[in-house]
C-alpha cells in the first residue's frame, strides 16, 4: 500500500477535521501518517517516505499561514518529484486560496494533482460581523465540508488525481485584487494587534502553552504577546477569561470550541 503523508496546521480544529476526514477517505488505498507541522522532528526523513503529500492549512485574507508558508520554503527543497494534494479551509470564498500555495510547491519541483477548498465554521470570536457556532449549529457545515471530501477522495482515488479548485486565472485575479493583496500588506502589523487584557487574565497560561508560535510570554502571572502572532484565533477562543482580543477591541461574547472531531 502507498503511503500518504499529512502535514497540517489548524488553529483551532476546522484544518485538523478535514486532515482526518481525507486521510480516512484515502485509507483503502493508502497507509495515512498525519503530522502538525508545529513542533514536528525527521521531517526530511517524513518527506522522503511519502508516496502522496497532502498540506492543509486555513486561509487568512487568501494566504496560505504563516507556518505552513514556512515549511514549504524550508523543505521545498526535498519537494522534486513528489505529488502533491492541497486541502484548504476557509469561513467565505478565497479565491486562489489553495493555488496560492500550490504554486510555491510547483516552483519546488512538487506535482499538484488536486487541490480543494472547504468552508467550516467562523473562528474570529472577537469580530461581531460574523457570528460565532457551536455544536450542533455547524453540523450542516461539517456535514457539507465532508461530502465535497468525500467526492474529492474518490476522484482520487478512481483516477489517481483530482481536480484543482482555485487554480484558474479568474480565481488567481479575485484571490489576489480583492483579498491578499490588501491583507499581505498589513501583515506584520496584524502579527503585532494581539491584545490581553490584564484586567481580565489571570495568568493560568494555557494560551501561552498552546501558542503554535511562541508568541505568548507567561511573566509574574501576566501574558505578554511579543509581536509574532501567526492569527490563527487559538488564544482567543481557548482563554477561559476571555481576556485576549486580536480583530476586536472587545472581548469576544462567544467562543468558538472547534469541530467535533471525535463524533463527526
Amino acid at each position: 500500500m502507498k503511503n500518504l503523508t499529512v502535514f497540517y496546521f489548524s488553529g483551532t480544529g476546522n484544518t485538523r477535521f478535514i486532515a482526518e476526514y481525507l486521510a480516512q477517505r484515502l485509507s483503502a488505498q493508502f497507509s495515512a501518517a498525519l503530522f502538525d507541522i508545529c513542533g514536528m522532528q525527521n521531517v526530511a526523513e517524513k518527506i522522503a517516505h511519502a508516496d502522496l503529500i497532502l498540506l492543509a492549512f486555513p486561509i487568512y485574507g487568501s494566504a496560505p499561514p504563516i507556518p505552513m508558508r514556512d515549511f514549504v520554503h524550508k523543505y521545498g527543497g526535498l519537494f522534486s518529484g513528489k505529488k502533491f494534494l492541497i486541502a484548504e479551509t476557509q469561513y467565505f470564498y478565497s479565491g486562489d486560496g489553495a493555488a496560492s500555495l500550490g504554486r510555491t510547491v510547483t516552483k519546488y519541483g512538487g506535482e499538484i494533482i488536486g487541490a480543494e477548498m472547504f468552508n467550516m465554521p467562523n473562528n474570529l470570536a472577537d469580530c461581531k460581523m460574523f457570528p460565532v457556532k457551536n455544536g450542533e449549529e455547524i453540523a450542516p457545515i461539517l456535514e457539507k465540508a465532508k461530502r465535497r471530501a468525500d467526492k474529492f477522495a474518490a476522484q482520487i482515488c478512481r483516477r489517481g488525481r483530482a481536480h484543482k479548485r482555485g487554480f484558474s486565472p479568474l480565481s488567481h485575479g479575485v484571490g489576489y485584487f480583492t483579498q491578499r493583496k490588501f491583507f499581505r500588506k498589513g501583515e506584520k502589523e496584524k502579527r503585532r494587534a494581539l491584545k490581553v487584557d490584564e484586567s481580565r487574565c489571570v495568568g493560568c497560561g494555557l494560551c501561552a502553552k498552546n501558542c503554535p508560535a511562541e508568541n505568548l510570554l507567561l511573566q509574574n502571572k501576566k501574558v505578554k504577546p511579543l509581536g509574532k502572532c501567526v492569527l490563527c484565533y487559538r488564544c482567543v477562543n481557548l482563554c477561559p477569561r476571555k481576556a485576549i482580543t486580536l480583530v476586536g477591541s472587545a472581548p469576544p461574547e462567544k467562543q468558538y470550541k472547534g469541530p467535533n472531531i471525535e463524533n463527526s
